[in-house]
């Protein structure tokens, strides 16, 4: 099972949150997806938005939060956003952890690396390394229909951290 979930969906409604001397470092905002569900995704000051795209009202987003982390139980559920993307048309994007064969750790996903893939890290700089063995957001437009699914990626970033 891979650590981030993802949520997509249209933004309704983006409400700053005070918290103490606090005042709108974190952004409640809520989401409709296609099936017409209704989630509370916050986003704070640690939240990895990509591009550092500002999120409006009307924006399809994919929020991915930390299956493993604690979280209110509410309604509408309420999750705190690991990271975030705009996806452009016909876009995809996961975020999980790669092995060192770029193979997602839930087995779903392979990467083929192309010549026209930027590999980044998360502050827009050319990552020098070798990918994988590490966590990765993943865009992509198109990808095979075996399993696990094969994508040539439009674009990567890779988190070094160890988490």
């Amino acid at each position: 099972m891979s650590r981030y979930s993802p949520l997509q969906g249209v933004v309704t409604s983006v409400t700053p949150l005070q918290s103490g001397n606090r005042t709108c470092c974190t952004l409640l905002l809520y989401i409709q997806t296609p099936y017409q569900e209704t989630y509370q995704v916050l986003m704070d000051s640690n939240t990895y938005v990509l591009d550092q795209r500002p999120v409006r009202r009307g924006d399809t987003i994919i929020a991915f939060y930390d299956t493993m982390a604690p979280m209110p139980l509410i309604y509408p559920p309420q999750y705190r956003a690991a990271a975030v993307v705009l996806p452009n048309g016909g876009e995809y994007a996961t975020l999980d952890y790669f092995d060192r064969n770029l193979r997602s750790s839930d087995n779903t996903l392979v990467l083929n690396l192309g010549g026209d893939t930027a590999v980044q890290t998360p502050n827009g700089q050319y990552y020098l390394g070798v990918p994988g063995g590490q966590y990765m957001l993943v865009l992509y437009t198109s990808h095979t229909k075996s399993i696990p699914a094969q994508t040539t990626p439009n674009r990567l970033i890779v988190f070094c951290a160890d988490t």
